[in-house]
Protein backbone atom coordinates (compact mmCIF):
# COMPACT_ATOMS: atom_id res chain seq x y z
CA UNK A 1 0.00 0.00 0.00
CA UNK A 2 2.75 2.08 0.99
CA UNK A 3 4.74 1.66 -3.05
CA UNK A 4 1.04 1.94 -4.26
CA UNK A 5 0.45 5.72 -2.62
CA UNK A 6 3.69 6.67 -4.96
CA UNK A 7 1.79 6.11 -8.00
CA UNK A 8 -1.46 7.96 -6.54
CA UNK A 9 -2.50 11.37 -7.92
CA UNK A 10 -5.02 14.25 -6.09
CA UNK A 11 -7.04 16.87 -7.80
CA UNK A 12 -4.80 19.96 -9.51
CA UNK A 13 -7.32 22.12 -7.73
CA UNK A 14 -7.66 20.29 -4.42
CA UNK A 15 -5.86 20.45 -1.32
CA UNK A 16 -6.74 16.50 -1.71
CA UNK A 17 -8.91 13.95 -2.09
CA UNK A 18 -11.16 11.72 0.29
CA UNK A 19 -9.65 8.72 -1.26
CA UNK A 20 -6.15 9.45 -0.49
CA UNK A 21 -7.03 10.66 3.06
CA UNK A 22 -8.51 6.88 3.48
CA UNK A 23 -5.56 4.87 2.70
CA UNK A 24 -3.23 7.48 4.61
CA UNK A 25 -5.57 6.51 8.02
CA UNK A 26 -5.44 3.20 7.41
CA UNK A 27 -1.84 2.68 7.09
CA UNK A 28 -0.92 5.36 9.67
CA UNK A 29 -3.70 2.91 12.22
CA UNK A 30 -1.47 -0.29 10.56
CA UNK A 31 1.36 0.60 11.69
CA UNK A 32 1.00 3.38 14.53
CA UNK A 33 3.25 5.68 12.90
CA UNK A 34 2.20 9.30 10.77
CA UNK A 35 1.76 8.35 7.51
CA UNK A 36 1.75 11.35 4.93
CA UNK A 37 2.90 12.57 1.24
CA UNK A 38 4.39 14.76 -0.08
CA UNK A 39 2.37 16.27 -3.53
CA UNK A 40 3.69 18.74 -5.51
CA UNK A 41 1.51 21.27 -7.28
CA UNK A 42 0.07 18.91 -9.79
CA UNK A 43 -0.94 16.57 -7.48
CA UNK A 44 1.96 14.33 -7.96
CA UNK A 45 3.25 12.26 -5.07
CA UNK A 46 6.53 12.93 -4.42
CA UNK A 47 7.48 11.21 -1.51
CA UNK A 48 5.86 8.85 0.65
CA UNK A 49 6.70 9.67 4.56
CA UNK A 50 6.70 7.06 7.74
CA UNK A 51 7.23 8.64 10.77
CA UNK A 52 8.24 12.20 9.64
CA UNK A 53 11.33 11.00 8.39
CA UNK A 54 11.18 13.91 6.33
CA UNK A 55 14.76 15.16 7.97
CA UNK A 56 16.57 13.26 5.60
CA UNK A 57 15.05 15.28 2.56
CA UNK A 58 15.63 18.79 3.58
CA UNK A 59 18.90 19.07 1.54
CA UNK A 60 16.93 17.23 -1.42
CA UNK A 61 14.16 19.39 -0.90
CA UNK A 62 16.34 22.32 -1.26
CA UNK A 63 17.99 21.70 -4.08
CA UNK A 64 15.49 20.82 -6.09
CA UNK A 65 13.49 24.53 -5.07
CA UNK A 66 16.43 26.40 -6.33
CA UNK A 67 15.91 29.33 -3.73
CA UNK A 68 12.33 29.53 -4.43
CA UNK A 69 10.30 27.55 -2.33
CA UNK A 70 9.61 23.64 -2.44
CA UNK A 71 6.13 24.11 -4.17
CA UNK A 72 4.89 21.06 -2.07
CA UNK A 73 2.41 20.16 0.60
CA UNK A 74 2.27 17.43 2.79
CA UNK A 75 -0.67 15.76 3.54
CA UNK A 76 -0.71 12.77 6.75
CA UNK A 77 -2.42 10.99 9.22
CA UNK A 78 -1.97 10.44 12.66
CA UNK A 79 -2.47 7.56 14.47
CA UNK A 80 -4.99 9.24 17.18
CA UNK A 81 -8.06 10.28 16.42
CA UNK A 82 -6.85 14.00 17.37
CA UNK A 83 -5.17 15.39 14.55
CA UNK A 84 -4.23 18.50 16.27
CA UNK A 85 -0.90 19.72 14.73
CA UNK A 86 2.04 20.11 16.81
CA UNK A 87 5.70 21.43 16.78
CA UNK A 88 6.83 18.78 14.75
CA UNK A 89 4.09 19.20 12.33
CA UNK A 90 5.36 22.76 12.16
CA UNK A 91 8.44 22.37 11.87
CA UNK A 92 7.61 20.23 8.61
CA UNK A 93 6.21 23.62 7.16
CA UNK A 94 8.97 25.68 7.99
CA UNK A 95 12.00 23.16 7.75
CA UNK A 96 10.87 21.98 3.81
CA UNK A 97 9.55 25.80 2.99
CA UNK A 98 6.49 23.84 1.76
CA UNK A 99 3.09 25.47 0.61
CA UNK A 100 1.13 24.05 3.49
CA UNK A 101 0.40 21.17 5.74
CA UNK A 102 -2.23 18.88 6.44
CA UNK A 103 -2.62 16.70 9.42
CA UNK A 104 -5.35 14.10 9.78
CA UNK A 105 -7.21 12.29 13.00
CA UNK A 106 -7.98 8.36 12.80
CA UNK A 107 -10.00 6.39 14.21
CA UNK A 108 -9.96 2.63 13.40
CA UNK A 109 -8.04 3.40 10.08
CA UNK A 110 -10.94 6.00 9.18
CA UNK A 111 -10.44 9.87 9.03
CA UNK A 112 -12.15 11.91 11.31
CA UNK A 113 -11.00 15.72 10.74
CA UNK A 114 -8.19 17.36 9.77
CA UNK A 115 -6.39 20.77 10.70
CA UNK A 116 -4.64 23.35 7.79
CA UNK A 117 -1.44 24.65 8.19
CA UNK A 118 0.40 27.65 6.33
CA UNK A 119 3.22 30.07 6.48
CA UNK A 120 2.09 33.11 8.43
CA UNK A 121 3.15 36.95 6.91
CA UNK A 122 6.28 38.11 8.17
CA UNK A 123 5.62 40.57 10.48
CA UNK A 124 6.94 43.81 10.51
CA UNK A 125 9.28 43.77 13.29
CA UNK A 126 10.20 40.31 13.20
CA UNK A 127 7.78 38.66 15.73
CA UNK A 128 4.97 36.59 16.13
CA UNK A 129 4.37 33.16 14.83
CA UNK A 130 6.20 31.41 11.47
CA UNK A 131 2.89 29.72 10.93
CA UNK A 132 -0.87 29.82 10.45
CA UNK A 133 -3.28 27.41 12.12
CA UNK A 134 -6.46 26.11 11.48
CA UNK A 135 -8.76 23.69 12.34
CA UNK A 136 -10.53 21.34 13.46
CA UNK A 137 -12.40 21.42 10.38
CA UNK A 138 -14.70 18.29 8.51
CA UNK A 139 -13.23 16.50 6.08
CA UNK A 140 -16.31 17.24 3.51
CA UNK A 141 -14.59 20.86 3.62
CA UNK A 142 -12.16 19.55 1.67
CA UNK A 143 -14.06 19.66 -1.27
CA UNK A 144 -15.09 23.47 -0.68
CA UNK A 145 -11.45 24.60 -0.17
CA UNK A 146 -9.48 25.85 -3.72
CA UNK A 147 -5.80 25.20 -3.78
CA UNK A 148 -4.92 27.67 -5.76
CA UNK A 149 -5.59 30.84 -3.05
CA UNK A 150 -3.57 28.84 -0.84
CA UNK A 151 -0.52 28.23 -3.28
CA UNK A 152 -0.32 32.15 -3.47
CA UNK A 153 0.02 32.89 -0.07
CA UNK A 154 2.53 30.67 0.33
CA UNK A 155 4.34 32.34 -2.82
CA UNK A 156 3.28 36.04 -1.18
CA UNK A 157 5.18 34.94 2.29
CA UNK A 158 7.83 33.54 0.47
CA UNK A 159 8.89 36.94 -1.65
CA UNK A 160 7.56 38.83 1.63
CA UNK A 161 9.98 36.75 3.52
CA UNK A 162 12.99 37.48 0.84
CA UNK A 163 12.42 34.16 -0.16
CA UNK A 164 13.96 32.96 2.55
CA UNK A 165 14.89 29.06 3.35
CA UNK A 166 14.22 28.25 6.35
CA UNK A 167 17.03 25.07 6.20
CA UNK A 168 19.58 27.58 5.65
CA UNK A 169 21.28 29.02 8.80
CA UNK A 170 19.21 26.38 11.21
CA UNK A 171 21.06 24.81 13.41
CA UNK A 172 21.06 21.01 13.51
CA UNK A 173 19.06 19.99 16.69
CA UNK A 174 20.32 16.95 18.42
CA UNK A 175 18.60 14.54 20.67
CA UNK A 176 21.15 13.32 23.40
CA UNK A 177 21.23 9.96 24.52
CA UNK A 178 22.79 8.38 27.72
CA UNK A 179 22.92 5.17 29.62
CA UNK A 180 22.78 5.76 33.76
CA UNK A 181 25.21 2.38 34.69
CA UNK A 182 25.39 3.76 38.21
CA UNK A 183 25.76 7.25 39.81
CA UNK A 184 24.43 10.56 37.69
CA UNK A 185 24.99 10.65 34.28
CA UNK A 186 24.24 14.71 33.93
CA UNK A 187 27.48 15.76 34.23
CA UNK A 188 28.65 13.83 31.37
CA UNK A 189 25.66 14.58 29.69
CA UNK A 190 26.14 18.27 30.06
CA UNK A 191 29.63 17.99 28.91
CA UNK A 192 27.68 16.20 25.68
CA UNK A 193 26.04 19.27 25.32
CA UNK A 194 28.82 21.37 25.39
CA UNK A 195 30.34 19.56 22.94
CA UNK A 196 27.19 19.37 20.81
CA UNK A 197 27.21 23.11 20.58
CA UNK A 198 30.74 23.15 20.27
CA UNK A 199 30.11 21.47 16.62
CA UNK A 200 27.16 23.48 15.90
CA UNK A 201 24.22 21.36 17.00
CA UNK A 202 21.48 22.75 19.23
CA UNK A 203 20.92 20.33 22.29
CA UNK A 204 16.93 19.90 21.97
CA UNK A 205 15.99 16.90 24.28
CA UNK A 206 17.64 14.29 26.46
CA UNK A 207 16.81 10.68 26.70
CA UNK A 208 18.79 8.13 29.60
CA UNK A 209 18.00 4.69 30.06
CA UNK A 210 19.17 3.03 33.58
CA UNK A 211 20.50 0.28 32.31
CA UNK A 212 24.38 -1.66 33.46
CA UNK A 213 25.55 -2.73 29.78
CA UNK A 214 24.00 -1.35 26.59
CA UNK A 215 22.38 -3.71 24.28
CA UNK A 216 24.13 -5.26 21.57
CA UNK A 217 22.38 -4.52 18.75
CA UNK A 218 20.82 -1.08 19.26
CA UNK A 219 22.60 0.10 22.06
CA UNK A 220 19.24 1.29 24.03
CA UNK A 221 16.31 -1.18 24.95
CA UNK A 222 13.57 -1.32 22.03
CA UNK A 223 11.30 0.92 24.25
CA UNK A 224 13.61 3.42 24.68
CA UNK A 225 14.44 3.38 20.58
CA UNK A 226 10.80 4.26 20.39
CA UNK A 227 10.98 6.98 22.76
CA UNK A 228 14.07 8.40 21.07
CA UNK A 229 12.35 8.21 18.19
CA UNK A 230 9.29 10.39 19.45
CA UNK A 231 11.43 12.82 20.51
CA UNK A 232 13.07 13.48 17.28
CA UNK A 233 9.44 14.09 15.57
CA UNK A 234 8.40 16.03 18.52
CA UNK A 235 11.47 18.08 18.10
CA UNK A 236 12.49 18.06 14.64
CA UNK A 237 15.51 16.27 15.49
CA UNK A 238 18.24 16.03 12.65
CA UNK A 239 20.81 13.76 14.91
CA UNK A 240 21.00 11.76 18.02
CA UNK A 241 24.32 11.83 19.66
CA UNK A 242 24.97 9.13 22.10
CA UNK A 243 26.92 9.89 25.38
CA UNK A 244 29.33 6.43 24.32
CA UNK A 245 31.33 5.25 21.43
CA UNK A 246 28.89 2.56 19.24
CA UNK A 247 30.15 -0.56 17.79
CA UNK A 248 29.42 -0.15 13.95
CA UNK A 249 26.35 -2.87 14.67
CA UNK A 250 24.43 -0.47 17.05
CA UNK A 251 25.37 2.70 15.19
CA UNK A 252 23.36 1.12 11.59
CA UNK A 253 20.87 -0.46 13.37
CA UNK A 254 19.96 2.68 15.37
CA UNK A 255 19.80 4.87 12.06
CA UNK A 256 17.53 2.21 10.42
CA UNK A 257 15.42 2.36 13.67
CA UNK A 258 15.47 6.23 14.15
CA UNK A 259 15.60 7.57 10.13
CA UNK A 260 18.28 10.27 11.37
CA UNK A 261 21.92 10.69 11.31
CA UNK A 262 23.04 8.95 14.92
CA UNK A 263 26.96 9.77 15.86
CA UNK A 264 28.55 8.93 18.74
CA UNK A 265 30.87 10.86 21.22
CA UNK A 266 33.90 9.59 19.56
CA UNK A 267 32.51 10.88 16.40
CA UNK A 268 31.67 13.75 17.36
CA UNK A 269 34.72 14.90 19.04
CA UNK A 270 36.49 14.22 15.71
CA UNK A 271 34.15 16.23 14.24
CA UNK A 272 35.11 19.08 16.30
CA UNK A 273 38.48 18.56 16.05
CA UNK A 274 38.56 18.30 11.76
CA UNK A 275 36.70 21.85 11.88
CA UNK A 276 39.15 23.56 14.41
CA UNK A 277 42.35 21.84 13.00
CA UNK A 278 44.26 24.63 11.37
CA UNK A 279 47.96 23.48 10.94
CA UNK A 280 49.06 21.32 8.42
CA UNK A 281 50.32 19.03 11.54
CA UNK A 282 47.13 19.06 13.41
CA UNK A 283 44.92 18.17 10.24
CA UNK A 284 47.14 15.13 9.74
CA UNK A 285 46.43 14.05 12.72
CA UNK A 286 42.97 14.59 12.77
CA UNK A 287 42.66 12.98 9.32
CA UNK A 288 44.38 9.81 10.82
CA UNK A 289 42.18 9.16 13.69
CA UNK A 290 39.35 9.51 11.71
CA UNK A 291 40.26 6.94 9.24
CA UNK A 292 41.33 4.78 12.24
CA UNK A 293 37.92 5.43 13.59
CA UNK A 294 36.26 4.68 10.08
CA UNK A 295 37.71 1.90 9.02
CA UNK A 296 36.01 -0.59 10.89
CA UNK A 297 32.56 1.21 9.95
CA UNK A 298 32.60 0.67 6.36
CA UNK A 299 29.51 -0.79 6.31
CA UNK A 300 28.97 -4.80 4.35
CA UNK A 301 27.77 -7.80 4.59
CA UNK A 302 30.81 -9.65 6.40
CA UNK A 303 32.72 -12.10 4.51
CA UNK A 304 30.70 -12.37 1.53
CA UNK A 305 31.57 -9.38 0.18
CA UNK A 306 36.20 -10.21 0.76
CA UNK A 307 36.82 -10.82 -2.85
CA UNK A 308 40.98 -11.45 -1.58
CA UNK A 309 40.05 -14.36 0.33
CA UNK A 310 39.62 -17.24 -2.69
CA UNK A 311 37.76 -19.90 -1.73
CA UNK A 312 34.32 -21.01 -2.35
CA UNK A 313 31.94 -18.01 -1.80
CA UNK A 314 34.57 -15.11 -2.18
CA UNK A 315 35.42 -15.91 -5.84
CA UNK A 316 34.29 -13.62 -8.33
CA UNK A 317 34.93 -10.57 -10.64
CA UNK A 318 37.71 -8.96 -8.77
CA UNK A 319 37.72 -6.38 -5.40
CA UNK A 320 34.13 -5.17 -4.28
CA UNK A 321 34.27 -1.41 -4.01
CA UNK A 322 33.92 -1.80 -0.14
CA UNK A 323 37.32 -3.69 0.02
CA UNK A 324 38.96 -0.89 -2.58
CA UNK A 325 37.68 1.29 0.16
CA UNK A 326 39.18 -0.41 2.78
CA UNK A 327 42.68 -0.93 0.48
CA UNK A 328 42.45 2.97 -0.07
CA UNK A 329 41.86 4.07 3.74
CA UNK A 330 44.72 1.54 4.75
CA UNK A 331 47.44 3.06 1.93
CA UNK A 332 46.48 6.56 3.64
CA UNK A 333 47.01 6.02 7.01
CA UNK A 334 50.30 4.15 6.66
CA UNK A 335 51.11 7.25 4.56
CA UNK A 336 49.49 9.99 7.05
CA UNK A 337 51.99 7.50 9.87
CA UNK A 338 54.77 8.25 7.86
CA UNK A 339 54.22 12.15 7.57
CA UNK A 340 53.04 12.18 11.46
CA UNK A 341 56.81 10.06 11.75
CA UNK A 342 58.52 13.53 10.04
CA UNK A 343 56.80 16.26 11.92
CA UNK A 344 57.94 13.97 15.57
CA UNK A 345 61.42 14.03 13.97
CA UNK A 346 61.27 17.71 13.12
CA UNK A 347 59.73 18.65 16.46
CA UNK A 348 62.64 16.60 18.53
CA UNK A 349 64.82 19.17 16.23
CA UNK A 350 63.14 22.04 17.38
CA UNK A 351 63.04 20.33 20.92
CA UNK A 352 67.06 19.56 21.08
CA UNK A 353 68.48 23.69 20.95
CA UNK A 354 66.36 24.14 23.82
CA UNK A 355 67.78 21.00 25.62
CA UNK A 356 70.90 22.39 24.87
CA UNK A 357 70.48 25.43 26.22
CA UNK A 358 69.43 24.33 29.81
CA UNK A 359 65.93 26.03 29.27
CA UNK A 360 63.21 24.24 31.93
CA UNK A 361 60.43 22.91 29.91
CA UNK A 362 56.49 23.60 31.58
CA UNK A 363 53.51 22.28 29.97
CA UNK A 364 50.35 23.68 30.55
CA UNK A 365 47.83 20.55 31.11
CA UNK A 366 44.28 20.30 32.06
CA UNK A 367 40.87 19.54 30.80
CA UNK A 368 39.06 21.34 27.99
CA UNK A 369 38.18 25.00 28.12
CA UNK A 370 40.14 25.37 31.95
CA UNK A 371 41.83 28.70 30.24
CA UNK A 372 45.11 27.28 29.35
CA UNK A 373 45.74 29.30 26.46
CA UNK A 374 44.32 32.29 28.36
CA UNK A 375 46.96 31.57 31.03
CA UNK A 376 49.41 31.44 28.31
CA UNK A 377 49.02 34.57 27.09
CA UNK A 378 48.76 36.25 30.39
CA UNK A 379 51.95 35.49 31.23
CA UNK A 380 54.19 35.03 28.49
CA UNK A 381 52.05 37.87 26.19
CA UNK A 382 51.58 35.39 23.70
CA UNK A 383 48.37 35.88 21.11
CA UNK A 384 46.76 32.29 21.55
CA UNK A 385 43.31 32.07 19.65
CA UNK A 386 41.01 31.98 22.71
CA UNK A 387 37.31 31.22 22.54
CA UNK A 388 34.77 29.92 25.31
CA UNK A 389 34.62 26.40 23.85
CA UNK A 390 35.84 23.00 24.00
CA UNK A 391 39.08 22.51 22.27
CA UNK A 392 39.88 26.23 21.07
CA UNK A 393 43.28 24.65 20.75
CA UNK A 394 44.50 22.33 19.40
CA UNK A 395 48.36 23.11 17.64
CA UNK A 396 51.03 23.65 20.58
CA UNK A 397 52.09 26.72 21.04
CA UNK A 398 55.94 27.09 22.74
CA UNK A 399 57.01 30.22 24.18
CA UNK A 400 59.99 31.83 26.17
CA UNK A 401 59.45 33.35 29.63
CA UNK A 402 61.86 34.85 32.33
CA UNK A 403 60.81 33.77 36.39
CA UNK A 404 61.39 36.17 39.10
CA UNK A 405 64.51 35.37 40.06
CA UNK A 406 66.04 36.01 36.58
CA UNK A 407 66.13 31.87 35.36
CA UNK A 408 64.76 31.71 31.76
CA UNK A 409 62.15 28.91 30.83
CA UNK A 410 60.08 27.74 27.97
CA UNK A 411 56.38 26.78 28.32
CA UNK A 412 54.23 25.26 26.17
CA UNK A 413 50.22 25.35 25.64
CA UNK A 414 48.67 21.77 24.91
CA UNK A 415 44.99 20.00 23.73
CA UNK A 416 42.73 19.83 26.29
CA UNK A 417 41.39 16.46 27.33
CA UNK A 418 37.90 15.18 28.11
CA UNK A 419 36.11 12.07 29.66
CA UNK A 420 36.39 9.36 27.43
CA UNK A 421 39.31 11.04 25.07
CA UNK A 422 39.19 8.71 21.53
CA UNK A 423 41.91 6.13 21.84
CA UNK A 424 42.33 7.69 18.08
CA UNK A 425 42.97 10.74 19.24
CA UNK A 426 45.48 10.08 21.49
CA UNK A 427 47.43 8.07 19.37
CA UNK A 428 47.35 10.41 16.76
CA UNK A 429 48.31 13.31 18.70
CA UNK A 430 51.22 11.36 20.39
CA UNK A 431 53.74 13.82 18.54
CA UNK A 432 51.81 17.45 19.64
CA UNK A 433 51.62 15.83 23.11
CA UNK A 434 55.03 15.00 23.23
CA UNK A 435 55.77 18.30 24.72
CA UNK A 436 54.34 17.11 27.62
CA UNK A 437 56.24 13.71 28.49
CA UNK A 438 59.46 16.14 28.25
CA UNK A 439 58.23 18.56 30.49
CA UNK A 440 60.30 19.51 33.86
CA UNK A 441 56.75 20.69 35.17
CA UNK A 442 53.46 20.41 34.41
CA UNK A 443 50.77 22.84 35.21
CA UNK A 444 47.83 21.08 35.58
CA UNK A 445 45.26 24.23 35.01
CA UNK A 446 41.80 23.30 36.98
CA UNK A 447 38.56 25.41 36.29
CA UNK A 448 37.90 25.73 39.91
CA UNK A 449 34.02 27.18 38.93
CA UNK A 450 32.96 24.29 37.41
CA UNK A 451 30.83 22.16 39.83
CA UNK A 452 32.73 18.82 38.80
CA UNK A 453 36.16 19.97 38.89
CA UNK A 454 37.80 17.40 41.00
CA UNK A 455 36.22 14.63 38.36
CA UNK A 456 38.12 16.59 35.35
CA UNK A 457 41.83 16.51 37.82
CA UNK A 458 41.10 12.66 37.76
CA UNK A 459 40.39 12.83 34.31
CA UNK A 460 43.47 14.67 32.97
CA UNK A 461 45.69 12.34 35.42
CA UNK A 462 44.34 8.93 33.96
CA UNK A 463 45.19 10.45 30.69
CA UNK A 464 48.80 11.46 31.25
CA UNK A 465 49.13 8.01 33.03
CA UNK A 466 48.47 6.70 29.83
CA UNK A 467 51.06 8.95 28.02
CA UNK A 468 53.71 7.80 30.78
CA UNK A 469 53.70 11.77 32.18
CA UNK A 470 51.87 10.67 35.60
CA UNK A 471 55.04 10.46 37.97
CA UNK A 472 56.04 13.99 36.17
CA UNK A 473 56.18 17.19 39.49
CA UNK A 474 52.76 18.70 38.75
CA UNK A 475 51.38 22.32 40.30
CA UNK A 476 47.77 22.75 40.22
CA UNK A 477 46.63 25.72 39.18
CA UNK A 478 42.51 26.54 40.18
CA UNK A 479 41.82 29.12 37.58
CA UNK A 480 38.74 31.11 37.04
CA UNK A 481 38.43 32.69 40.51
CA UNK A 482 37.10 35.65 39.76
CA UNK A 483 33.57 33.70 39.21
CA UNK A 484 34.40 32.08 43.03
CA UNK A 485 32.99 34.82 46.02
CA UNK A 486 36.49 35.12 48.23
CA UNK A 487 35.08 32.40 51.07
CA UNK A 488 35.26 29.84 48.26
CA UNK A 489 38.57 30.91 47.42
CA UNK A 490 39.70 30.66 50.88
CA UNK A 491 37.96 27.28 51.19
CA UNK A 492 39.57 25.80 48.13
CA UNK A 493 43.17 27.16 49.16
CA UNK A 494 42.65 25.62 52.44
CA UNK A 495 41.67 22.40 51.26
CA UNK A 496 44.71 22.27 48.74
CA UNK A 497 48.08 24.23 50.06
CA UNK A 498 50.16 23.44 47.68
CA UNK A 499 47.75 24.63 44.72
CA UNK A 500 47.81 27.89 43.29
CA UNK A 501 44.96 30.09 42.75
CA UNK A 502 44.69 32.61 39.82
CA UNK A 503 42.48 34.54 37.10
CA UNK A 504 44.63 34.43 33.94
CA UNK A 505 41.29 36.90 32.24
CA UNK A 506 42.21 39.55 34.91
CA UNK A 507 45.76 38.43 35.33
CA UNK A 508 45.01 37.96 39.17
CA UNK A 509 47.81 35.91 40.98
CA UNK A 510 50.21 35.76 38.50
CA UNK A 511 53.08 36.54 40.29
CA UNK A 512 52.59 34.18 42.79
CA UNK A 513 52.54 31.12 40.13
CA UNK A 514 55.37 32.63 38.86
CA UNK A 515 57.43 32.12 42.31
CA UNK A 516 55.47 28.26 42.58
CA UNK A 517 56.91 27.65 39.43
CA UNK A 518 60.32 28.66 40.06
CA UNK A 519 60.25 26.89 43.40
CA UNK A 520 59.13 23.77 42.04
CA UNK A 521 61.33 22.89 38.89
CA UNK A 522 64.42 21.22 39.64
CA UNK A 523 67.29 23.19 40.92
CA UNK A 524 69.86 24.19 38.27
CA UNK A 525 72.57 22.00 37.90
CA UNK A 526 76.38 23.54 37.30
CA UNK A 527 79.14 22.63 34.84
CA UNK A 528 82.29 22.58 36.27
CA UNK A 529 85.49 21.99 35.19
CA UNK A 530 87.78 21.32 37.71
CA UNK A 531 91.11 19.70 39.11
CA UNK A 532 90.96 17.20 42.01
CA UNK A 533 94.13 16.93 43.83
CA UNK A 534 94.96 13.12 45.29
CA UNK A 535 94.71 14.34 49.12
CA UNK A 536 90.53 15.35 47.98
CA UNK A 537 90.09 12.13 45.93
CA UNK A 538 86.44 11.34 48.08
CA UNK A 539 85.13 14.61 46.19
CA UNK A 540 85.22 12.58 43.25
CA UNK A 541 83.25 9.67 44.47
CA UNK A 542 81.05 12.07 45.75
CA UNK A 543 80.92 13.67 42.06
CA UNK A 544 80.01 10.22 41.06
CA UNK A 545 76.86 9.73 43.29
CA UNK A 546 75.56 13.24 43.44
CA UNK A 547 76.03 14.57 39.72
CA UNK A 548 77.17 13.48 36.39
CA UNK A 549 81.00 13.11 35.09
CA UNK A 550 81.17 14.25 31.55
CA UNK A 551 85.39 13.62 31.42
CA UNK A 552 88.10 12.37 33.71
CA UNK A 553 91.68 13.18 33.00
CA UNK A 554 94.55 12.00 35.42
CA UNK A 555 97.59 13.46 35.76
CA UNK A 556 101.02 13.09 38.32
CA UNK A 557 99.20 15.22 41.49
CA UNK A 558 95.83 14.82 40.73
CA UNK A 559 92.46 14.39 38.43
CA UNK A 560 91.02 16.84 35.80
CA UNK A 561 87.47 16.29 35.86
CA UNK A 562 84.69 17.67 33.54
CA UNK A 563 81.15 17.09 35.44
CA UNK A 564 77.69 18.26 36.25
CA UNK A 565 76.49 18.81 39.79
CA UNK A 566 73.55 19.94 41.78
CA UNK A 567 73.92 24.20 42.68
CA UNK A 568 74.47 22.81 47.02
CA UNK A 569 77.91 20.77 45.84
CA UNK A 570 79.02 23.29 43.31
CA UNK A 571 78.47 26.05 46.37
CA UNK A 572 80.91 23.50 48.45
CA UNK A 573 83.28 22.79 45.64
CA UNK A 574 83.75 26.61 45.26
CA UNK A 575 84.04 26.62 48.96
CA UNK A 576 86.73 24.50 49.10
CA UNK A 577 89.01 26.82 46.57
CA UNK A 578 89.40 23.97 43.91
CA UNK A 579 90.50 25.42 40.81
CA UNK A 580 87.44 25.33 38.29
CA UNK A 581 85.41 26.51 35.50
CA UNK A 582 81.98 26.65 35.33
CA UNK A 583 78.70 27.50 33.85
CA UNK A 584 75.45 26.91 35.08
CA UNK A 585 73.29 24.22 33.38
CA UNK A 586 70.61 22.00 33.27
CA UNK A 587 71.38 18.18 33.48
CA UNK A 588 68.93 16.31 31.61
CA UNK A 589 66.30 13.98 33.66
CA UNK A 590 67.29 15.86 36.76
CA UNK A 591 63.67 15.98 37.82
Amino acid sequence: MLEALERRKAPTNRIAGADLLEILAHLAHALRREVGVLLDRNGAVAHVIVSRRWQALADEMGRRAGGHGSKLRYIEAHPHADGRPDDGDSQVLERLDLDLVVTVGTSRGRPTGFWLLEQAPAHPDGDGARTAVEGPHALEMLDELDLHPLTRRADAARRQAGARSTAAGRLERAVLVALNRSGDATPSLSELASLARTAGADPVATVIQRRTRPDPARYLGKGKVDEVLRATEAFAADLVLVDDELTPVQQRVLEGDLGVKVLDRTALVLDIFAHRARSREGRLQVELAQLNYLLPRLTGRGVLLSRLGGGIGTRGPGETKLEVDRRRIRARITELQREINAVQRHRGRQRQPRQEAALPQVALVGYTNTGKSTLLNALTGASVFVEDKLFATLDPTVRRLVLPDRRPIVMADTVGFIRRLPTQLIAAFRATLEEVVHADLLLHVADASHPDWPEQVRVVGEVLASLGAGSHPTLLVFNKIDVLAAEGVRRLIAAHPDAVAVSAARSDGLPELLDAIGRRLPEPWVRLRLHVPYSNARLVAQIHNQGRMLAEQYGEEGAWIEAEVPGPLAVQLRALKIPSRARRTRAEGSG
